[in-house]
């Protein structure tokens, strides 16, 4: 009797895995069939590829980070405190403000801020299914994605290289000096960050109960999601990771995240609920992109896209981050 319920446990907890996973396995499907079209069957056009590139943008990139004050009031309300909508907005939105000025004046600064806080945030949405809290994560997420972004980034070379072009003059110092560095050390650079994350993984390894075979899943995932990307334009590889593999897994932690009772919450009624703050975000992006293009040198709708995107991001990765710590410690 007793082993009758034990095995009725096991296929609950199996069951429960599976369909935890299944979002990620049919995302990893279709970039799969989408890099074998691009490369053996087809070219995919430049015109496709944008209207790839902004429709998943618009229709789960924008709207992932478009219900952050949902995600917010439950944090709140876990650390017992007080929420209140105008409250989030002053502060949601002056941390909007803060880094659009860093982005003006400082704007190395800003691209290195930029690259750090992508780095995190995409490893810790990848790796969210790690056990428990521990200090020694934090290295993991950041040498995860920090590997990730550079071969995404490295791998579309030519690509980066056309946008980097459409930058303010002031900055083709900086540019060329990066380009040049790259060049000259890259083997000493992919050495040094396969290092630092074997390193953050053991370290991490050690304290923590995080099962090999768990490890094994998300570094075989990993690696399929860089060799898709890698061999895809990069606007479609952009689109295929930001738009549809991290904000759906992203939305897929919130819709649990914020379940009524123990059912999670449906997909119809997140979309809903994201739909004014996706208009907004919508509106504030194109509102962006004209006064960038009206007062700097670049008229690159990618470059003004590329810091309105950056500029949101600041904000929505804190928010996610303190819902990743509190599903842990749950």
């Amino acid at each position: 009797m007793l082993d009758q319920k034990l095995l009725r446990m096991d296929k609950a907890i199996f069951y429960v895995k599976t369909k935890r996973y299944s979002l990620q396995f049919y995302l990893l499907i279709f970039g799969c069939l989408l890099s074998v079209c691009h490369k053996f069957i087809f070219a995919i056009p430049t015109n496709i590829q944008w209207i790839f590139f902004l429709g998943i943008l618009l229709l789960t990139g924008i709207p992932h980070g478009a219900i952050d004050h949902l995600v917010d009031q439950k944090n709140q309300i876990n650390q017992n405190k007080k929420f209140t909508m105008i409250q989030f907005l002053v502060k949601y939105v002056s941390k909007m403000l803060l880094y659009g000025l860093i982005w003006w004046y400082l704007p190395v600064l800003a691209v290195t801020i930029f690259m750090l806080i992508s780095a995190y945030h995409f490893g810790e949405t990848d790796l969210n299914s790690i056990s428990k809290n521990h200090k020694s994560e934090k290295l993991l997420f950041l040498s995860y994605g920090w590997v990730f972004l550079s071969i995404l980034l490295f791998t579309h070379k030519s690509e980066v290289l056309e946008i980097l072009k459409t930058l303010p003059n002031y900055l083709d110092g900086f540019t060329n000096t990066l380009i040049l560095l790259f060049d000259t050390y890259k083997n000493a650079y992919f050495t040094f960050c396969a290092s630092l994350l074997i390193y953050s993984y053991y370290i991490f390894q050690k304290n923590s109960e995080f099962s090999f075979t768990s490890s094994l899943f998300l570094f075989g995932q990993g690696v399929l999601l860089l060799i898709i990307c890698s061999g895809l334009p990069f606007l479609l590889a952009f689109g295929f990771y930001f738009g549809l593999w991290h904000s759906l897994v992203c939305l897929q932690s919130i819709r649990h995240y914020l379940r009524e009772k123990s059912d999670s919450l449906e997909w119809q009624s997140l979309i809903r609920q994201a739909a004014l703050f996706s208009l907004m975000a919508i509106a504030g992006i194109v509102g962006f992109i004209l006064i960038g293009n009206m007062y700097q040198q670049t008229s690159s709708l990618l470059f003004w896209l590329f810091i309105a995107i950056a500029v949101l991001t600041a904000p929505h990765m804190e928010v996610m981050s303190n819902m990743f710590r509190t599903i842990k410690a749950e």
